[in-house]
């Protein structure tokens, strides 16, 4: 578990009522390529739906139970409003069931374009008459 709070003290505070409303962000690290990378993009969906990401969970590849029991707990020591997942698969079967009846749960919908070489995102920028130019 990753505090993304300023401070890095381990006790955890609960959020000023009236404050901005908190989330923590929930990943399996087998299905992540890059960990930062994907933790940025929650932070960034965070940001996005109205929410400061205050824990990231970085969850094991075996979908035991105790992965509800880790957010469940997450979110009663944070005293989050909602969880962020990187996408359904980070939660699977009725994981993701269960935990929509406890908080909100946001998936991140980020749609990245395929790249084919190094320069396909400046060509899909660029459009396609971009060398008559």
């Amino acid at each position: 578990m990753t505090d993304y709070e300023s401070g890095g003290g381990t006790s955890v505070s609960h959020p000023v009522p009236g404050g901005q409303r908190t989330a923590i962000g929930c990943l399996r690290t087998d299905l992540c390529g890059h960990t930062g990378f994907a933790s940025a993009r929650l932070r960034l969906t965070a940001i996005a739906h109205g929410y400061r990401l205050r824990w990231l969970v970085e969850l094991p590849a075996d979908p035991s139970p105790d992965h509800l029991t880790t957010l469940r707990t997450t979110l009663d020591r944070t005293g989050a409003d909602a969880v962020i997942i990187a996408a359904p698969t980070h939660l699977p079967g009725t994981q993701l069931r269960a935990l929509r009846t406890m908080t909100p749960v946001i998936v991140d919908t980020t749609v990245l374009p395929e790249t084919r070489g190094h320069f396909a995102r400046l060509r899909s920028l660029l459009g396609p008459g971009w060398r008559q130019r």
